[in-house]
């Protein structure tokens, strides 16, 4: 096994155990540092750089922060369902996914949202997430892009909107312009911006 991954395993091993060790009136380590620092000095180990697990773990966090995969997953959806279009409707998409999360009852992430029913081949909200393909993204400044809208629309989401966007204020769904969904008949139409239109419930 890599030496760096073995420390970086008994350093979070050893940063877990903080707390059972507090319970007991044990020794701990003051801070997660500390814990990371002597796992890289253990004379058991091979010696690793004390600087290079703390930059893992931090990756490793950064990883698992709940706000960062919540913008990851809308970043992924305005990539995979709008990459082609204007920032405009790169936003409204954005936007319909949005207002779905405010709006669901079973689903209350943008995560949550933009996966529903991908298990079910063809048959979930957003086409990308069940069509069988691998979700790579192979175009770094549409992921870019797509990355710059979702920070404007996450920080746009609680603020009132305006213009064009104020129009997409109620949107929960949209198509392609080349294909006539059986719900969209229920559906009040909003716009069409490029080669989608855009629909709110009532």
């Amino acid at each position: 096994m890599n030496r760096t991954i073995l420390a970086l395993i008994v350093a979070v091993a050893l940063m877990g155990t903080t707390g059972a060790a507090q319970a007991r009136g044990g020794h701990t380590f003051n801070t997660p540092a500390e814990g990371v620092i002597a796992a890289a000095n253990n004379p058991v180990l091979p010696p690793v750089s004390a600087s290079l697990i703390l930059s893992w773990a931090h990756k490793i966090k950064t990883f698992l922060n709940t706000r960062i995969i919540q913008e990851n997953c809308l970043a992924t959806a305005v990539y995979f369902e709008a990459r082609s279009e204007s920032q405009l409707g790169q936003m409204a998409v954005a936007t319909v996914i949005l207002n779905r999360v405010k709006a669901s009852n079973s689903s209350s992430s943008i995560c949550g949202v933009v996966y529903r029913g991908a298990s079910h081949l063809n048959a979930c909200q957003f086409s990308f997430a069940c069509d069988g393909k691998p979700d790579l993204v192979d175009d770094a400044r549409a992921w870019k892009s797509a990355l710059e809208v979702t920070a404007v629309a996450l920080a746009n989401d609680k603020k009132a909107k305006n213009g064009r966007m104020q129009i997409l204020a109620t949107a929960t769904h949209y198509h392609a312009d080349y294909v006539d969904p059986y719900w969209s008949k229920s559906l009040n139409r909003l716009t069409k911006i490029g080669r989608h239109i855009f629909y709110s419930q009532g």
